[in-house]
């Protein structure tokens, strides 16, 4: 420290001892500390009464001293309003002011520069990176206090020293607040919240997760997301993790076991946390409990199920079966059996349809027109017919949603085995005949159900098939799946099954494209309602 010398203000003997002083006296510090070490070495370094640092709050215009040195001691506490001040040129100016002589009659009106006795001061601004005024330094004597250009530059190396403190004392209360922020948000929100490392081990659980999940934080924290799913969960959660934890947004359903062994199915958005550089520190899952409105789905689903038919129908000659399986607890595919016995005793019908998406609002229009192709189905009429006025009455109800529906609607003749068809946007059947080996679409023009209220659906007819062919109406959700690559199932890849397992009965030949669809989506969530109806000539 230099020994304060019986000279006038700004005059700097030794200005190498005056540097070391500067360097010994903040080098070990930070933050409080840095600042009064930093404004007494000033003041003693100069020769002057008084030095201090403060920072600017631009928003209420007050200078909050960060070190405040008077005549040999220290100030705390202090804070100032800028206006009226030499500070206040300071920060307007952005630049050096120095009054050598006179203060009191340049600011007449500040009894606190009258209480010291000030006569001379010279003030620095404090900048951010941006050039950005942030505080200021400065000195004041009480004798005045010539121009040194010596002492000038020992000034603004204090300035330097005082601007890059304090960009790093707000860079680090800015963290603090936010951490802050960021905790108050985390742990008053009712979703569950994980924040995952790079390893995908859980750094970080709010209190909410503890209760859904019930463990206390320590055992929470260095497991991971798949530590807690249920086991029929985890394949999906494997065979994905680096897309669903390490990237960006992503949203997705799960089941986790908490600690009685209680599923608890969730919804969990997730997404990248970076820091202000743009660096990732890690990924944000935030966890809801949807358990109570999945057993509401589960419910409405039992009920869908219920519309749909119960057993296959017993016709001499054909083998029929048929599955469809929702993507979520309720779907928007649809397939009926419908006997044919108003008008002809020898007829069936098979029908196959898709809603557009999924979900609730899928379903309900699918169950409204079941129930429409029910009622006009048990009357007199073509099909074509039947299915116009279907068509009429259910765009009236969905024209302005922008929703429809495909459907395949097939009756056979059970005597001679003719085949008479509507296609209604729907996917054409096919017809496999095994001593061919050639696989035939039920092609034909049709619109699907719920766009042109207008529209005149036409009848398409096939002559008698014959022992062992066999019809497959399905959904695009079978030939449309993809696996972990992004490659689609594809109706080739549908007609091999078909052919490798013609020899099975309808329900085997079902069960096989199920089969092989599941192995070949293995790890991936079903995207879409799948839907088949198998039905093979016997004899």
């Amino acid at each position: 420290m230099l020994e304060q010398q019986e000279q006038r203000p700004l005059r700097v003997p030794d200005e190498d001892a005056a540097l070391r002083a500067i360097l010994e006296g903040t080098a070990t510090v930070t933050g409080e500390r840095f600042f009064a070490a930093l404004v007494e070495n000033l003041a003693k370094a100069l020769n002057t009464h008084s030095a201090w640092v403060t920072e600017f709050i631009e928003e209420t215009r007050m200078l909050k001293a960060l070190a405040f040195w008077v005549d040999g001691e220290m100030i705390e506490d202090l804070e100032m309003p800028v206006d009226g001040t030499p500070c206040q040129q300071v920060i307007e100016s952005a630049g050096l002011i120095h009054h050598p002589d006179n203060m009191l009659d340049i600011f007449p009106d500040r009894p606190g520069l009258r209480d010291m006795g000030a006569v001379s001061y010279m003030g620095l601004p404090l900048l951010d990176v941006n050039g950005k005024i942030i505080g200021n330094l400065a000195v004041l004597d009480n004798r005045p206090m010539p121009e040194e250009p010596r002492a000038l530059t020992l000034f603004k190396i204090f300035a330097d020293r005082a601007s890059a403190e304090l960009r790093r004392v707000r860079a680090e209360r800015g963290i603090r607040e936010r951490e802050e922020k960021y905790r108050q948000i985390v742990e008053t929100t009712g979703e569950g919240f994980l924040l995952l490392g790079h390893d995908l081990t859980i750094m970080d659980v709010n209190k909410a997760c503890g209760r859904m999940l019930g463990y206390g934080r320590e055992a929470i924290i260095g497991k991971t997301f798949i530590d807690f799913a249920a086991a029929d969960a985890r394949s999906f959660l494997l065979a994905n993790q680096q897309d669903l934890f390490a990237g960006e947004y992503n949203e997705f359903e799960s089941v986790l076991l908490s600690s009685e062994e209680r599923r608890v199915s969730v919804l969990v958005h997730s997404d990248t946390l970076r820091n202000d550089k743009g660096g990732v520190i890690g990924t944000m899952l935030f966890v809801t409990d949807i358990t109570e409105h999945k057993k509401s789905l589960a419910l409405a689903g039992e009920f869908q199920k219920s519309m749909l038919p119960s057993e296959s129908p017993q016709i001499d000659g054909f083998d029929i079966a048929g599955k469809t399986v929702a993507c979520d607890e309720i779907g928007g595919d649809y397939f009926d059996y419908l006997p044919v016995t108003a008008c002809v005793d020898d007829h069936f019908g098979v029908v196959v349809g898709d809603v557009t998406d999924h979900g609730a609002t899928a379903a309900l229009l699918m169950a409204t027109a079941r129930a429409f192709l029910r009622m006009r189905a048990s009357q007199c009429g073509a099909i074509s017919q039947i299915i116009t006025e279907m068509n009429r009455q259910l765009t009236q109800d969905v024209l302005d949603t922008g929703r429809f529906m495909t459907l395949f609607y097939l009756t056979i003749n059970t005597g001679n085995r003719d085949l008479r068809w509507v296609r209604a946007g729907h996917d054409p059947a096919m017809l496999y005949d095994p001593v061919t080996d050639r696989f035939e679409e039920l092609k034909g023009q049709g619109l699907a159900l719920g766009v042109d209220d207008q529209y005149i659906y036409r009848e398409y007819a096939k002559s008698g098939i014959g022992p062992g062919q066999i019809l497959a109406i399905g959904t695009d959700g079978i030939w449309e799946a993809g696996n972990n690559q992004g490659v689609i199932f594809g109706k080739k890849r549908f007609c091999e099954i078909i052919r490798r397992h013609a020899g099975l009965s309808a329900a085997g030949i079902v069960a096989a494209v199920y089969e092989e669809l599941a192995d070949y989506t293995a790890g991936l969530l079903p995207t879409d309602d799948i839907t088949l109806v198998i039905i093979k000539v016997t004899d």
